[in-house]
Parts: structure tokens; C-alpha cells; sequence
């Protein structure tokens, strides 16, 4: 059974231009193919406060409270 919509815009919108959502990960473009990226992509996309990846899904965020 899927997960409801978290808040992020691009779940409602009737143009994505991301494979994946970058607040809970899930698919909200399947026609865009995953790709990969490079650790400085995802350096700044830790920086905007992205918690997933919008090209290949991966997480960015560690989890609260580990180290």
C-alpha cells in the first residue's frame, strides 16, 4: 500500500522535473531514469536541507541523535 504525500509541492504538481522526492525519497517522476551522482552534488544538496537525492534517490540526512 503507498505512503501518503508528504508536504513537498512536487507530489501535486502536474510537471515534475526530478525522478525522486527530496523530502520522503519516493518516485514522483518514473519517466526521468535514475542516475548517478558525485559526492559534491550531494554536498550541496545536504546544504539546501535536501533529505534525498532527486537524481538517484540516495539519503542524504543521517538520522538525528547518531554518530
Amino acid at each position: 500500500m503507498p505512503r501518503g504525500r508528504c508536504a513537498n509541492d512536487n507530489h501535486g504538481r502536474a510537471v515534475v522535473t526530478v525522478r525522486f522526492c527530496s523530502t520522503c525519497g519516493t518516485v514522483v517522476n518514473d519517466r526521468i531514469p535514475t542516475s548517478r551522482c558525485l559526492l559534491e552534488k550531494h554536498a550541496r544538496m545536504r546544504k539546501a536541507q535536501s533529505t534525498y537525492c532527486v537524481d538517484c534517490g540516495e539519503r542524504l540526512a543521517q538520522a538525528s541523535g547518531r554518530r
